[in-house]
């Protein structure tokens, strides 16, 4: 055999095992989002696209489903349906801690791989509505069981004047709540989500709405006790016909995991992130002000080991 086909023998040799090795190390993971129609999905989306971006050097592929929410996401991670997820941080504080709705089952595995944008709470209403207090009587859309927004609207209702008694209560998936208020066989729906929203947008831009606000001193009592609440404000100018900033409360949005996942899997993921950062933030407007800090700010849980690796490195935990 001359020397210069032993040499090419040698190298699709050594190339069908390199390629053998990678394919027998393979790992899939599976990311929990939300409704095709809210931020989780794109989220969850541009996380699994930028992963797989650099699966030749870390051998992971990462797929996304859609889910039903926060809480979902959180039972299928504990019977392992589901490597990640998108996760409410008053979901997963919950969780983590066996409190509120997750009492008596504390998922105790949870462990938090980084935090995202913050969430406000939504009231979309029809025009007539123009106060909490108008909500009385009305048929409301509090979100599916299970679903983060569901959560907020219960605890929501154990500080405000009426209760969930009042009004006449919906539970419908978020993707689906925009059709009925279109149709009118909904007066209002909450939503715990980024601004922008395309679950808003859509209605918002067919029909006149209103964004309803929740008064200071509600969510002053709202943040007693919950410190994975915030106050915020949903700027003017984003929706039509919303042209003033409307005052409300807010959670973060966050990557979680179990301690089932391998220390190596969640530290190449978080790795790969943050070194293709940039093209991150440009995927979706909520996305936009991250920062290394922020990302690392409203956890709900633990670090997973993997993850506190990787951010130990760069020195931004000690």
């Amino acid at each position: 055999m001359k020397r210069g086909t032993t040499f090419l023998l040698a190298i699709f040799l050594i190339s069908s095992l390199q390629a053998g090795e990678a394919l027998a190390k393979r790992i899939y993971v599976t990311i929990g989002a939300g409704a095709v129609t809210g931020v989780y999905f794109p989220t969850a989306g541009a996380i699994a696209k930028i992963v797989n971006k650099k699966r030749k050097q870390h051998g992971i592929r990462a797929t996304v489903e859609s889910t039903g929410g926060s809480t979902y996401n959180v039972n299928s991670m504990s019977l392992g349906e589901l490597d990640m997820g998108l996760v409410q941080s008053d979901v997963g504080y919950r969780a983590y801690n066996g409190v509120g709705d997750f009492k008596g089952r504390k998922v105790g595995k949870l462990r938090s791989v980084l935090s995202l944008h913050a969430e406000p709470f939504h009231i979309v209403a029809n025009e007539s509505i123009k106060t909490f207090a108008d909500l009385k009587g009305k048929r409301v859309n509090i979100g599916n069981p299970g679903s983060g927004q569901r959560s907020s609207a219960e605890a929501l209702f154990t500080v405000t004047p009426f209760g969930l008694g009042d009004i006449i209560v919906e539970g419908l998936k978020a993707s689906e709540a925009p059709d009925f208020m279109a149709d009118g066989r909904i007066d209002a729906y909450f939503y715990t989500v980024g601004v922008g929203s395309a679950n808003i947008m859509d209605v918002a831009t067919s029909h006149k709405i209103n964004i309803v606000a929740v008064d200071d001193d509600v969510v002053a009592k709202l943040k007693k006790g919950r410190p994975y609440y915030v106050s915020a404000e949903i700027p003017g100018g984003v929706y039509p016909n919303v042209d003033k900033p409307v005052k409300t409360f807010a959670v973060k949005a966050t990557l979680l995991t179990t301690t089932d996942v391998p220390d190596d899997v969640v530290y190449n993921v978080v790795k790969t992130l943050f070194e293709d950062l940039e093209t991150f933030k440009k995927t979706h407007p909520v996305l936009n002000n991250l920062t290394p800090a922020k990302m690392l700010e409203g956890l709900s849980a633990p670090l997973h080991p993997g993850a506190e690796k990787y951010y130990k490195e760069r020195g931004w935990v000690k």
